[in-house]
């Protein structure tokens, strides 16, 4: 009888920052009910992954659970994977942090369910040829990629199955294909076309493997599939279509399957992810491109070339999202800080002291990859995830600096994004400033440290390529019947979304200097399509620190401001300077240097990333001296104090995204614009003070 192997797995994570409720419909839609139907299969044996996130959250609130998942293995009938503690983006990390990542989920296996893992989960499945030589050193023996990283290098799907070898420095690891296909039928096809599939590769040997792991959330979490899992019984009909067919169908733990048999082949394989992902990296217009080109590829009868098809590799995510990018240097920025003060010296010691440990910790669960990128999955566009993990990174510079002995209040000039221009970053026991000179003198990063906010955490409102889905939707609705993956269909979660696709043309962040037209009104600014008369946006300005009893950063540049055929040679100067323990004072002063006497209609811009909405429309505040907001999420009340009543404009800043639960719009923030009429003659100056300062509600 001709037989084949099929390898089953399901991988089940949660991201730093999620709510708790959200851990709890997880569980209880998702981990739990999978848990029991595997337990009613005893000949069918299986494979999982779970992050270092969930297991602890299972530990404090499901210890039950956890005794069944490991009887399971005690049965050897479940292999558990190992991989990063905190599910990161391995190739985004030093080594030493690759290392101690999986070393501590290794670690923790082996303490609580008695077995040693023999191979490892990649998040998001993301490949650099590199990461071979450091999964062997840390005792993996294989691990999984798409079969989009087979295909690439002139495979075909018909060899999608068993495992394969790679080799860097002379170091081997097996790789297995997860097939795409496979991935789409469980659970939304029919069980009788996984059957089909897996009758298509039996031989009397038996030696092919087919692969399906993926999202455990996608069995019973993901829209619609509670129902169609559990209440119509697609699992337990799977199950026991697998079951009854043992005698030619062995579903097997990985490493049992690799016990017996031999690599088919040697492969190198480029950098990479699934292809969704490589869509998702590109830019909207490149994503159109991509797909108008599959499509070409399809219609001229051209099908098997399409495995040559790809975009872009996770990387390109700190490309296209400058907020990505932000957190990702944040990250290595603190990574530095720790390295040093945990004295690793490039290299993971045996054992650390608590100390150490903790400070890892913190700085590890803020590489949680989730909020680092966005496609349907990908929580960048969820800015309780960004702030998880400011908070987490922001507390690991804490401990850092502590043990650094680093007290005093510093200003240093430092290429902070890695763009070839240097930021300036303002640093205090108490709080951080980040200033970006060559970007409008802008302020892109505010931390209060002992609160562990980023309180400039917002984000700019994209085009995305999945906007046109959105709008083809709205102009021809289409009604949606059955179960279908996250990838299929378009679901909106409330009316009229398409009318709030706005786009920023510059990055949103603090102290931007707008000269804006005469006819713009709150409304055309709320939406970004207003008239700019000057050019003082995106360009550079001059960086002067002047070092007195506490430090003074001076910014300033001489633009250019349009009114008609008249043009000015305008300066703008933006004196900086720490308030107290959390907060901050500017002074702008504004020379008409050259040209006739102008009129100016002058708005400095600021940004604050609170943690919830509350106004859904642009608002209009006039001659105001006093601003503030009470945020009842972080237990805290911002206030602006301007030395003169000042005109004000504010507005949520809302993006239109796509997660897998459909079209919905977000709040990243509030949008703050401080505008005054200026006239002013020839040489005449303009000079406004006010302060920014937090403090407990």
């Amino acid at each position: 009888m001709n037989k084949v192997h099929f390898l089953l797995g399901v991988h089940n994570h949660q991201p730093i920052g999620n709510f708790d409720f959200v851990f709890e419909k997880a569980y209880s839609l998702s981990y739990l009910p999978f848990l029991e139907a595997m337990e009613k299969h005893p000949k069918l044996h299986w494979n999982m992954h779970v992050t270092g996130i969930l297991w602890e959250w299972l530990e404090r609130h499901h210890p039950e659970y956890m005794d069944r998942v490991a009887e399971q293995v005690r049965l050897e009938r479940l292999e558990i994977l190992t991989g990063g503690y905190y599910e990161p983006i391995l190739p985004a990390l030093h080594d030493v942090d690759k290392i101690g990542q999986i070393q501590k989920l290794t670690r923790y296996i082996r303490q609580r369910f008695k077995v040693k893992p023999k191979g490892m989960w990649l998040a998001e499945r993301v490949w650099e040829p590199h990461l071979t030589r450091i999964l062997h050193d840390c005792g993996v023996d294989y691990t999984l990629v798409d079969d989009t990283h087979f295909l690439s290098t002139g495979m075909t799907e018909d060899d999608m199955t068993g495992s394969y070898l790679t080799e860097e420095q002379g170091v081997t690891l097996r790789l297995l294909p997860i097939r795409k296909d496979l991935r789409y039928a469980i659970p939304f096809k029919d069980p009788g076309e996984t059957i089909n599939l897996l009758r298509r590769f039996a031989t009397p040997s038996g030696h092919k493997g087919l692969v399906m792991f993926d999202d455990g959330e996608k069995f019973g979490l993901w829209p619609d599939t509670q129902e169609h899992v559990y209440r119509d019984g697609w699992l337990e009909k799977f199950l026991t279509v697998l079951e009854s067919n043992s005698d030619w169908i062995s579903c097997s733990r990985i490493s049992d399957y690799l016990g017996s048999t031999v690599p088919q082949g040697r492969v190198y394989l480029p950098t990479t992810s699934y292809y969704e992902m490589s869509e998702w990296t590109l830019p909207a217009a490149s994503q159109e491109s991509l797909h108008e080109a599959s499509k070409a590829l399809s219609f001229n009868g051209a099908e098997a070339a399409k495995r040559f098809l790809r975009g872009g590799f996770w990387r390109n995510f700190l490309t296209k999202y400058e907020e990505s990018n932000n957190l990702h240097k944040k990250m290595l920025y603190v990574a530095d800080k720790v390295h040093r003060a945990a004295d690793l010296n490039g290299s993971m010691p045996n054992k650390l002291n608590a100390k150490q440990q903790k400070m890892l910790d913190a700085l590890w669960a803020g590489q949680c990859n989730c909020a680092y990128w966005h496609g349907v999955f990908g929580g960048l566009y969820l800015p309780h995830l960004r702030q998880a993990l400011y908070k987490e990174l922001i507390s690991a510079e804490q401990q850092a600096d502590k043990a650094l002995n680093q007290t005093s209040i510093t200003v240093k000039e430092a290429d902070f994004d890695k763009d070839g221009m240097k930021e300036v970053l303002l640093e205090s026991p108490e709080q951080n400033i980040y200033l970006a000179p060559h970007s409008g003198g802008s302020m892109f990063e505010w931390d209060l440290r002992s609160r562990g906010i980023n309180l400039v955490n917002v984000l700019t409102r994209r085009a995305e390529g999945y906007h046109k889905q959105l709008l083809e939707h709205a102009q021809s609705p289409v009604s949606e019947s059955g179960v279908k993956t996250i990838h299929e269909g378009v679901r909106v979660k409330e009316p009229a979304l398409e009318k709030r696709l706005y786009t920023d043309w510059y990055r949103r962040a603090s102290l931007l200097d707008h000269f804006l037209h005469t006819n713009t009104k709150l409304n055309d600014f709320f939406r970004c399509q207003y008239g700019e008369q000057g050019d003082f946006i995106k360009t550079g300005y001059q960086v002067d620190v002047v070092q007195d009893i506490y430090p003074q950063i001076r910014l300033s540049r001489v633009g250019t401001v349009w009114s008609g055929e008249q043009k000015n040679s305008i300066s703008v100067e933006k004196t900086l300077s720490l308030m107290g323990s959390s907060g901050w004072q500017v002074i702008y002063r504004i020379q008409n240097q050259q040209g006739p006497g102008c009129n100016l209609w002058f708005g400095c811009e600021m940004a604050f990333a609170f943690s919830s909405q509350d106004l859904s429309e642009p608002l209009e505040h006039l001659q105001q001296q006093v601003w503030l907001r009470r945020d009842h999420g972080f237990g805290i009340a911002t206030k602006v104090q301007f030395d003169v009543p000042t005109d004000l404009w504010e507005f949520p800043l809302q993006t239109v995204s796509l997660s897998e639960e459909g079209f919905e719009k977000t709040y990243q923030g509030t949008v703050l614009l401080a505008h005054s009429r200026i006239n002013l003659n020839p040489g005449q100056s303009w000079v406004r003070t006010w302060r920014v300062g937090v403090a407990g509600e």
